[in-house]
């Protein structure tokens, strides 16, 4: 599930993988970043790499920012970027493993079978000169079957039988100070705090400051030092559903495989008007 540059670089020496390999950038920023995903894509990517849109993949009916796409949905934008059932996707951030799990979990979510992470995303592959281009690359119409696995996402009618609930144990993956509703939410009329008996462990202590995935012994012990409980089933939330992902995609990486991601998240969560918030 993890990918190491040095090992896409010799993939790429490989004439036959453009066969079945796809390689997704799913660069996103919060939007007070303000940067484009997008534009910096047409600018730098991986050679004969595509733009996986976050916002675009997504319900693009919902009112909360890119919910799970319906099965439709997301078998209408596979097809749109010529993804098949049986294809191989690499997927990388600009920003290292920053938002390219949320992209791996969509591709879970809908059964896709053969998904990998680019460690270290674009900076890892700068690091070795790896090949860069501008070029748009010509995209086949393919055909694609999804099928959802209900199992790993959770819902707001979920985390509210679930927050009070022994069996599961909800970890929120925002920063520390967004959780303690010591700083203001990003996104307009938003309270600030957390979920009841939720704990706070913030994504980016799973990740160095290179952008590279920490290794199975320093997630656990992190996770530790948090008062993580092995045994429970977790509910991972952030913002937006997208950091989340990380926390999730870290727990499957060390064999943690009972764990659900709260799609609609603090977006959802903390509209004004929720009683259910603790600070």
């Amino acid at each position: 599930m993890l990918i190491e540059a040095n090992e896409l670089i010799d993939l790429y020496k490989d004439k036959k993988w453009k066969k079945n390999i796809v390689i997704l950038d799913a660069s996103w920023y919060l939007p007070n970043a303000k940067r484009e995903p997008h534009k910096e894509f047409k600018n730098t990517h991986l050679p004969d790499a595509l733009y996986f849109d976050i916002d675009e993949v997504s319900n693009t009916l919902s009112k909360l920012p890119h919910t799970i796409p319906t099965k439709k949905q997301f078998e209408f934008n596979m097809e749109k970027l010529g993804i098949n059932n049986d294809s191989h996707i690499i997927i990388y951030s600009m920003d290292g493993i920053g938002t390219s799990p949320r992209a791996w979990w969509l591709f879970k979510l809908y059964k896709h079978k053969n998904i990998s992470v680019l460690n270290g995303g674009m900076k890892a592959w700068q690091k070795l000169n790896g090949p860069v281009s501008n070029k748009i690359t010509k995209i086949y119409k393919s055909t694609y079957i999804a099928e959802i696995n209900h199992n790993i996402i959770a819902k707001y009618e979920d985390v509210r039988r679930s927050y009070d609930n022994n069996n599961f144990q909800i970890v929120d993956a925002r920063s520390s100070e967004r959780f303690l509703g010591i700083e203001e939410e990003p996104r307009p009329g938003l309270q600030k705090g957390h979920i009841p008996n939720s704990i706070n462990i913030p994504f980016n202590l799973l990740i160095n400051d290179q952008g590279y995935l920490i290794n199975k012994s320093k997630i656990i012990e992190t996770l530790n030092k948090y008062n993580f409980n092995f045994e429970k089933i977790i509910i991972s939330s952030c913002g937006s559903g997208v950091t989340a992902c990380v926390l999730a995609f870290a727990l499957e990486f060390i064999g943690k495989k009972s764990w659900k991601v709260y799609d609609g998240s603090w977006s959802e969560w903390g509209k004004k008007g929720n009683t259910l918030i603790e600070i």
